[in-house]
């Protein structure tokens, strides 16, 4: 949610080539890990990752990197929405996503998914991707490394049991994170995608605008940050405007303006092309 950072794009929808398995994933090309600053600025589009500065520290680094996107010059990206389910954002973007045929991840908040579990049934239901995001929206990454891979944890316990499925991608609010907290999450087997672009959607604009800074952020292998409400508007700055915009009408917007690109769930992309990791030390705090 508000403040963090952002990366490039990629997409899933129907007819998407399945996923490798045994010995052709085995063939793929190895991710790319690579410094945050050879990617470019957050707020512009995604700069492919040719420069692979950690490469020969693989090993040593990718424990420490989190997925921010997928290496590919296809127009193919992952859309991601945080901080639902949302009585009112929710289904008007799950109606336009089903207009669409378009299917999407949801990084849900577990305590909000257990006061909206229709919502959730709905999500599964219409083949979109359940992701976690939390048990609420605390920062994680100031609370000891065990209480945060306890609290994590168990609110993906709960929402497994609620949705009756397997939950595997995770996304701290904030993004915000420590490198021990990366390990213990890994050790649960959550697999920590973050994005490579955002629209600035947690602060009160105009939905032409909202959009307008998604559809620049938006590049081929990229994961696009979203949200269907702000989840902590108790952490506004004085005088700031709550997001009130039409969130359905804003993704109306960037799915007319990225026309030509394929969205697929964050999932599918990571499954079907090398990842682009990196060490994001200003998440670290």
């Amino acid at each position: 949610m508000a403040g963090t950072q952002q990366a490039g794009s990629l997409g899933a929808s129907q007819g998407a080539p399945a996923a490798p398995t045994g010995a052709a994933r085995s063939r793929r090309r190895p991710d790319r890990i690579v410094l945050r600053r050879d990617l470019g600025s957050f707020a512009a589009p995604l700069v492919p990752p040719r420069r692979r500065a950690l490469q020969p520290l693989a090993r040593l680094v990718r424990p420490l990197t989190c997925t921010v996107a997928v290496a590919t010059e296809q127009r193919v990206a992952a859309l991601t929405f945080d901080d639902g389910p949302d009585p009112v954002g929710t289904p008007a973007v799950l109606d336009l996503l089903a207009a669409r045929g378009v299917r999407a991840t949801f990084f849900v908040l577990t305590e909000a998914a257990e006061a909206r579990p229709d919502l959730v049934r709905r999500m599964v239901d219409e083949g979109h991707e359940l992701a976690l995001h939390g048990l609420d929206h605390r920062r994680l990454s100031v609370l000891p490394t065990a209480e945060a891979v306890a609290l994590v944890a168990d609110a993906r316990a709960r929402l497994e049991r609620l949705a009756g499925r397997q939950v595997v991608l995770f996304r701290p609010p904030y993004g915000a994170h420590t490198p021990g907290q990366l390990r213990g999450w890994a050790r649960l087997g959550l697999d920590v995608v973050l994005w490579s672009g955002w629209a600035e959607d947690w602060r009160h604009d105009v939905e032409e605008v909202v959009a307008r800074r998604a559809l620049t952020a938006l590049t081929p292998g990229g994961i696009l940050l979203l949200h269907v409400v702000r989840a902590d508007p108790e952490t506004a700055a004085e005088g700031e405007e709550l997001p009130r915009f039409d969130r359905a009408e804003v993704l109306r917007r960037v799915l007319d303006g990225a026309a030509d690109y394929e969205f697929r769930t964050a999932g599918d992309l990571v499954a079907a092309y090398p990842r682009v990791r990196t060490v994001l030390r200003d998440l670290m705090a």
